[in-house]
């Protein structure tokens, strides 16, 4: 396309050019000879050439977008993604590591082509690759691939995108260390929190798995997108949109603190519209969650809703305008909120709502159903005049005290927010006031004869704050006085004995602890697991996830070769279902050295499974990371062996077998207490489910595991786990 100068020096030369051959067109005069004709001025070129341009069709201009950001856009990738930025313009090969949870499921692509390309990541890819390319495209890297990789096979740079798929934000880091570093990333985008949502995982463990995976990719230099979860809605709607906005509040809070780009792909004011013609709560929230569900799978059997092809492509276009230019402003404003215990059993949440627009607001504001508690009848309806604020008041009353924050002391409660067509589930995250109560340890192993959970009382009042607590644990009561000054905080003298004899190998106790300060009390419960060390040789029985009687074993054996596990499958009548399985064995080990064990991790479950008859059992292929954080190796699944077999008597055995060389950061010294692996077993068969230890941590986070000691007179130890 030629600029508008270059045009114009064109016309004028045309111009001179005509007015030369007029000239030599006109007759000869009769007069003597005529002077030397005069050089046409400026003024006459200009004039002609715009005569000719007049007669010119108006060419169509396409708007040319690459390379073309505002300043406001450039500023915001300088802030979070200045390398990718640099080699964008350049028109080079960007490769992103998407690690992600359920939330990479639900699309139906085409026949062969990688689910990955019509996914929200590869939308938002696209997007990219249109923006900064002028042609090329997206192309998918999975080992051992066979599906189409690119949507068109246009040569030119490309953005590279690599799935990794783990269940638990606890495992991303170890995720990115080993299969996310087998390319060359630039971007890691963390798209995980759904099935963190659904299992009830801490804050603060979200919080310390998320600090870890920035710490692994900035090892590498790498950037790093955050992609939140999106909500459920499955029956009852007001508690299930609620189970996943904790997490996401965590990320947003950590990624700013983090100066790392969040993205809120559970925006609903970006994914659906309130339909015309509904009125009212009752009216607005059933056709809101109709309009919502319209775009998941509802799959209720397995627990979780995923995204359809359609929504995939919405949350990859709000993937790319947060990159782009940050999320659109909604025309309402919470801030000032605070929890406050308003006496045994209920909770008041106050917060100022404001218009943000030059108009009067209509809005509806309805509290959704966190755990634990139960909103109270309130008038959900509220008009604002233009600029104006209104102090909003929702009672709760505290249905479940397990569910009360013991992690970081803050409440964190969703509100969804309706406008108009417009709706957004707004996180309010505030201290529990007058007082809160952090577990600073909440997982410990090798516990010998008391557990302190060294509970810490924070006042959260701005003045000086005397208090009485009383506990009680396996019929012991223990009470006491603290007096804290304005924001102080202290740490309990609180011990809990452990049991002195080592049955059952697993218990799970209840601790009561209440405080009372200045007229209010509130209960704090939490049930505690305890599991005794496991030594070799010894059979233990696993609990039944129903709470009925177990004959189910399991039994360790090792040599300086191999390690062995047992299952005598007694009671389990095993039948193959449609798929031709009939049981499955979920097998979690945590093999690193005797010191790292003792500090946060992750393992990937190793899956067997297999037929009702006698014969091999099938190992899925497993995670590099599979036996602990620090493992990175290629593991071949063939060389573990698992079988059942049968017994003259009639009962059924599994038996697996694993090289001590895929174990090779354990010291693997037979004989010592000291030397362990962490361990858990988790049977599915016969139509019951059975477990050697659960709680209410991801089953791939390394502190949810019991101990089993590499010698055959195990101690009387004891991991101790806060549910």
């Amino acid at each position: 396309m030629f600029s508008n100068r270059k045009t114009f020096s064109i016309l004028a030369v045309l111009a001179l050019f005509g007015v030369t051959a007029l000239r030599a067109q006109a007759p000869a005069a009769t007069a003597p000879a005529p002077a030397a004709a005069a050089v046409p001025d400026l003024p006459a070129l200009q004039a002609a050439a715009l005569a000719v341009e007049a007669k010119l069709p108006t060419p169509a201009i396409q708007p040319q977008t690459y390379f073309d950001l505002s300043p406001v856009q450039r500023d915001r990738w300088r802030k979070f993604l200045p390398q990718t930025l640099l080699k964008l313009t350049r028109r080079e090969r960007v490769e992103i590591v998407v690690i992600g949870d359920a939330i990479l499921d639900g699309v139906q692509p085409p026949a062969g082509t990688d689910p990955v390309l019509k996914s929200f990541a590869g939308v938002f890819a696209s997007k990219l690759a249109a923006q900064f390319y002028y042609t090329g495209g997206v192309r998918v890297i999975r080992p051992g691939g066979k599906l189409r990789s690119k949507d068109s096979m246009v040569m030119g740079p490309e953005i590279l995108i690599q799935p990794v798929r783990t269940s638990s934000i606890t495992s991303a880091a170890s995720a990115l260390a080993t299969v996310g570093f087998q390319g060359q990333p630039d971007v890691v985008l963390l798209a995980q929190g759904l099935e963190d949502g659904l299992a009830g995982v801490s804050s603060a463990d979200v919080v310390a798995a998320f600090r870890s995976l920035l710490d692994t990719a900035r090892g590498k230099r790498l950037e790093v997108i955050v992609a939140g979860p999106i909500p459920q809605v499955t029956d009852p709607e007001e508690a299930s949109l609620a189970l996943t906005r904790g997490p996401a509040s965590v990320l947003r809070e950590a990624c700013a603190k983090a100066n790392v780009l969040f993205s809120d792909l559970g925006d609903l004011s970006r994914l659906i519209e309130i339909p015309d013609g509904a009125k009212g709560a009752d009216q607005i929230f059933p056709a809101l969650v109709q309009e919502y569900q319209s775009l998941l799978n509802l799959l209720p059997a397995a627990g979780v809703t995923t995204p359809t092809t359609g929504m995939h492509a919405e949350m990859g276009r709000i993937l790319f305008q947060d990159v782009m230019q940050g999320a659109p402003a909604v025309p309402w404003q919470l801030s000032a909120a605070k929890a406050t215990l308003a006496g045994e059993g209920r909770l008041t949440l106050e917060f100022d709502l404001a218009n943000t627009r030059r108009e009067p607001l209509a809005v509806t504001v309805l509290p959704l159903v966190p755990a634990g508690l139960k909103p109270q009848d309130t008038n959900p309806e509220i008009n604002l005049a233009p600029g104006a604020r209104q102090i909003i008041k929702v009672d709760y009353s505290i249905t479940d005290t397990r569910a009360l924050p013991l992690t970081d002391g803050e409440m964190r409660l969703p509100v969804l927010v309706i406008s108009g067509k417009q709706s957004r589930i707004e996180g309010i995250t505030v201290p529990l006031q007058p007082f809160s109560i952090t577990w600073n340890a909440r997982a410990a192993f090798n516990q010998e004869t008391e557990f302190s959970p060294e509970l810490e009382v924070e006042n959260s009042t701005g003045a000086s704050l005397s208090a009485a607590w009383e506990a009680s644990w396996a019929g012991k009561p223990q009470e006491g006085k603290i007096a804290l000054d304005a924001s102080g905080s202290e740490v309990l003298k609180l011990a809990l004995p452990l049991p002195t004899e080592g049955k059952p190998l697993r218990q799970v106790l209840p601790l009561k602890l209440a405080l009372s300060s200045g007229g209010v009390k509130q209960t704090f419960d939490r049930n505690i697991e305890i599991t005794r060390n496991m030594g070799l040789k010894e059979a233990v029985t696993l609990s039944a996830a129903d709470g009925q009687d177990s004959a189910v074993t399991l039994r360790a054996d090792a040599d300086s070769m191999k390690l062995f596990l047992t299952l005598d499958l007694t009671g389990v009548s095993l039948a193959d279902d449609s798929s031709g399985k009939a049981f499955e064995l979920l097998l979690n080990l945590d093999a690193r050295s005797y010191g790292e064990r003792l500090t946060p991790g992750a393992t990937a479950a190793l899956r067997i499974t297999g037929k009702a008859a006698d014969g091999v059992a099938l190992v899925d292929p497993i995670a590099p990371w599979a036996f602990g954080s620090g493992y990175a190796a290629v593991f071949e699944p063939k060389e573990i062996h698992a079988a059942l077999s049968s017994s003259a008597g009639g009962g059924r055995r599994l038996t697996i077998t694993l090289p001590k060389s895929y174990l090779y950061r354990h010291e693997w010294a037979l004989g010592n207490g000291n030397s362990q692996l962490g361990l858990n077993v988790r049977f599915t068969g016969g139509g019951r489910d059975y477990f050697l230890t659960r709680s209410r941590r991801q089953g791939d986070d390394a502190e949810s595991l019991s101990v089993l000691e590499l010698t055959d007179k195990p101690t009387l130890r004891w991991t101790v786990r806060v549910e």
